[in-house]
Formats: C-alpha cells, structure tokens, sequence
C-alpha cells in the first residue's frame, strides 16, 4: 500500500470513530433495570437492551467482569488488568468492563484471535484500532452468552466489517455519550 493510501486509511478509520454506524439494539427492552444515564441514547445506558435465555453460562465472569477500578480486575486478569469504563469518550461500558490492553500490528487490523498479550493460552481476542484503542475480549456467538445486565453479543461498532467475530459488547445507541449524539 502506498505511503497516501495508508494515511487516507488511517484518517478514515480515526473519523469513523466520530461517524454513526451503530444499530439500535432492542427497543423493547426491561426499563427496571440498574443503569448509568447518558443523554444521548433512548433507554439508561446498561438497560437490558439483548434477549438471553437464562441458562447459558456467561462468558463474562474474567474477561468482561464488572469493575469500578483497576483493582476489580487484578485478581481475575492479573497485575497487568484494567478496567475500562468508555472507550475514546464515545461508549460508556455500563459496570465497567475488565481488560488488558494489547497490541495489533498495524492499522488496518482490527482483531487478532489467540493474542498472546491476552492470554498466551488463548481464547482471547485483541480487538480495537492501533494506537487508538485496543482491548482483549473474548468472542461470544449469541446474547445468552453475555451474562451480565447492559451487554450483548455483536460486531465491533465502527471497525467491523462483514463477516467479522462478535464479542459481549454494550448498546451503541443508548450508551453514546458524543454530544452530537451519534456513535
């Protein structure tokens, strides 16, 4: 690729983080449930928003887990943990969400599957922009999968694209929190 290509790509792929490409989850969603507010999205952010079935087991109790602080995190990921509650200061991530960060090898990947900085036993994914934002995170394949309140199993907002793996992920509309209030 030339040297003008690779930085159109890149300025795309950094503007695309500012342009709506997001789904609307499900509108018909329980409203009972224990949320962070934002002031952009249709429902309270972390609002149930993806039907699950109740008895398939969550994928989230390490990778995913609920967190207010870093220290949350250490004693199911380790030393190197983070919790991150939004992503670029466009998604808030409702509970927190335990990570590592990890390195992709240039910007037009997206994910790496079996990422040794994730967990050199795999399973895990980095998933993200390079020197943007990435995060590990484990794929899932449906919403039942995705045992905590506020998440669902879908494709990266932004950076996927067709045929690309899904992970546990937040409501893209109701926890936008651009001014514009689009994601």
């Amino acid at each position: 690729m030339t040297r003008p290509a690779l930085l159109t790509a890149c300025l795309a792929l950094v503007l695309s983080c500012f342009v709506p490409a997001c789904d609307g989850g499900d509108d018909s969603a329980d409203t009972n449930a224990d949320a962070t507010t934002t002031t952009t999205g249709a429902m309270p952010c972390g609002t149930e928003w993806a039907e699950k079935d109740g008895m398939t087991e969550s994928i989230m109790d390490a990778w995913g887990a609920p967190c207010m602080q870093k220290s949350d995190c250490t004693p199911v990921l380790g030393e190197d943990a983070e919790c991150v509650t939004n992503i670029l200061g466009v998604y808030d991530l409702p509970g927190g969400f335990c990570t590592k960060y990890c390195e992709l090898p240039d910007t037009m990947t997206t994910y790496i599957h079996d990422a040794a900085d994730c967990d050199p036993a795999g399973g895990v994914t980095c998933v993200g922009a390079k020197d943007l934002f990435t995060a590990c995170i484990i794929p899932c394949e449906n919403d039942s999968q995705c045992g905590r309140e506020g998440y669902g199993c879908r494709t990266m907002p932004t950076l996927a694209s067709e045929g690309d793996p899904t992970f546990c992920l937040m409501n893209t509309v109701d926890c936008c929190t651009t001014d514009s209030g689009e994601c």
